[in-house]
């Protein structure tokens, strides 16, 4: 005669599986490129940056507002990014840096200019964005 045998969960058995669970939840919920890519919502203050005769198409900038810097790129003759120049590694002051890239001098991380996504570690995560718009002859962003 034959015997089942019947196999019930354990607490270290629930427990694993439950911290499994909650990892993979934080991860997901950690951030990715296309959560970078996302254009963030014009709200706030519209505070002047640049003039935009300074900032040609493919050009980039660096500029300081209320003693908070921020990175500019400008990819066509209609849209400008901007993103904080603080590193997220810690919190050097990225530069505009050269071809697709931002550039942090202190340990080498690279940011996409194209949404601030982290294309070179050590950085953990991407660049904050803000909304930031061409009106008149000046580039505001919204802070």
């Amino acid at each position: 005669m034959k015997q089942s045998i019947t196999l019930l969960p354990t607490r270290r058995g629930i427990l694993g599986a439950s911290l499994v669970a909650g990892a993979a939840v934080t991860l997901v919920s950690c951030g990715s490129a296309d959560e970078a890519a996302k254009s963030p919502e014009a709200t706030g203050n519209a505070t002047d940056a640049i003039a935009v005769a300074k900032l040609p198409v493919s050009g980039t900038a660096s500029v300081t507002i209320g003693g908070a810097g921020y990175l500019l790129y400008r990819p066509d003759q209609t849209t400008v990014l901007a993103y904080t120049s603080v590193c997220t590694h810690q919190g050097c002051k990225v530069g505009t840096g050269s071809g697709t890239t931002f550039k942090c001098p202190c340990h080498g991380s690279e940011y996409s200019k194209l949404d601030g996504s982290v294309t070179q570690g050590p950085a953990p995560k991407a660049l904050t964005r803000f909304a930031a718009v061409i009106q008149g002859d000046q580039v505001k962003i919204y802070l």
